[in-house]
């Protein structure tokens, strides 16, 4: 298989990823806008949005946790930043809510880097893990009743949630065995260009000083990356490859938010659970990328 072709799958395999912890648990329960082109357009978006961090993780040479999490704070950026504009809305909290508190923290540091660690342990630990990944799902769909109607029952959130995170489970399978990435290719340029064409069209409709910020923060998370990074030589970033069933069992995750939100929804209505989550998020995923920068400022050259 060729570069090229691998690189597609995996950003295909990523956007799956993002897409189920960053609309699938974020949001909770199947919203009626979420139709089936709806659904497709979203994952091609994430697509190209995790192709620009894949691009910029391999570009770096950087590996591990950090290049999870700091290639997930891309990813916020690019899709807060350029597709929907929100991080400007109320600056500064949105430059950490959402990009780096959910993006980066939960979808890249606990969904994708953590994810794909648990199969390669022992199994009890991979089922604790995805208890502990559940719990926190279905604490934090405990606020939607509060915001808006949650008209859903058990039957449809077990086809959506569990049937999303069998495609998670075969998403990582799949990116287990991509192998090793070369030297940065300049096809790996397209992605990133594509996410700059959506913030210049977000610009294009409404100019205004804080849309450099949809250049700064990536830009300074780019450094940090090329300031952490190994260059040179092949990278491998996601084997060695896993057993097909250890990977479908992130299932477990999406199935126990389904199986305690619903009740959760009709036993206790709608709590402030969103602030707790959004408080302790956005100050450990503000701190740990400040740490990361401050890592970078303070590296021999």
């Amino acid at each position: 298989m060729t570069a090229g072709l691998r690189y597609i799958l995996a950003a295909l395999c990523l956007g799956w990823c993002a897409l189920w912890a960053s609309e699938t648990l974020f949001w909770s329960f199947p919203r009626a806008d979420m139709t089936l082109p709806v659904l497709v357009w979203t994952w091609l978006t994430y697509a190209l949005l995790a192709a620009a961090a894949l691009s910029a993780v391999i570009w770096s040479g950087l590996g591990g946790w950090r290049a999870a999490f700091l290639g997930g704070a891309l990813l916020g950026y690019g899709g807060e930043g350029a597709v929907v504009g929100t991080i400007y809305d109320a600056v500064p909290f949105q430059l950490v809510w959402t990009p780096l508190a959910w993006h980066a923290l939960i979808s890249g540091l606990w969904v994708l880097a953590v994810g794909l660690r648990l199969p390669r342990g022992p199994v009890w630990r991979q089922a604790a893990g995805l208890v502990l990944l559940g719990l926190f799902g279905a604490v934090w769909a405990l606020f939607w009743p509060a915001e808006q109607e949650v008209a859903v029952g058990l039957p449809a959130m077990l086809l959506y949630q569990p049937l999303a995170g069998l495609g998670v489970g075969l998403a990582f399978w799949g990116l287990s065995r991509s192998g090793t990435w070369p030297e940065p290719r300049w096809w790996m340029g397209l992605a990133p260009l594509g996410v700059f064409a959506f913030w210049a069209a977000q610009v294009a409709m409404g100019p205004s000083p804080l849309h450099l910020l949809g250049l700064v923060m990536p830009g300074l998370t780019l450094w940090v990356m090329r300031r952490l990074g190994r260059r040179g030589g092949a990278v491998a970033l996601f084997g060695p490859p896993l057993p097909l069933m250890r990977a479908l069992s992130f299932a477990l995750a999406p199935l126990i938010v389904a199986l305690l939100a619903v009740p959760g929804w009709a036993a206790l209505g709608g709590l402030p659970t969103n602030i707790a989550v959004a408080l302790v998020s956005s100050a450990l995923g503000l701190g740990l990328w400040l740490w990361l920068l401050w890592r970078a400022l303070w590296r021999p050259a």
